[in-house]
């Protein structure tokens, strides 16, 4: 990024912004509340606590799409990406605390990372979208398409990263 000396490792962040001129860095939380009422359904309902974590991740997530609407609303671009995360395919979570501080997260939403790279609150993202004047690559998304497909500690575990 030119305004930073984060390079964005591997081959999928690549391929995703291939024919992006410029790239749109975000990040996103529900808040400490999210993470505090998770823990303290984990001691007493365990059910309502998969719940309740499930919901927030969900609300994070929409909490992005909004933002990226707003964003990308007063940005003059013909086509975009999808949104891309630290820890999708090859692209490792240890640039995860240089975007929180890039974004200067700390201190405008309370978005920290860890030394191990885990953003705290838990429920929170960073992310960024490509941008080009002319067409972006619609690569399909989804685990079959993932060069780490099959080394995915997500997919052994039954899950998915997102892409």
């Amino acid at each position: 990024m030119a305004d930073s000396d984060i390079i964005l490792t591997g081959n999928d962040a690549a391929q995703h912004l291939e024919g992006c001129g410029r790239i749109v860095l975000m990040c996103a939380t529900i808040g400490q509340g999210a993470d505090n009422l998770i823990r303290q359904l984990q001691v007493s309902d365990m059910a309502a606590a998969v719940i309740t974590d499930s919901l927030a991740s969900v609300a994070v997530e929409q909490v992005c799409d909004r933002a990226q609407e707003e964003i990308l609303s007063t940005l003059s671009y013909n086509t975009h990406t999808w949104r891309f995360s630290p820890g999708y395919g090859d692209l490792p979570l240890d640039i995860q605390k240089a975007l929180v501080l890039l974004l200067d997260a700390p201190k405008k939403i309370g978005l920290c990372a860890t030394d191990n790279q885990l953003l705290t609150p838990k429920k929170s993202i960073t992310a960024f979208i490509g941008l080009s004047d002319g067409e972006v690559n619609r690569k399909s998304r989804g685990c079959e398409c993932c060069s780490m497909k099959d080394v995915c500690n997500f997919r052994k575990n039954g899950g998915h990263c997102g892409t």
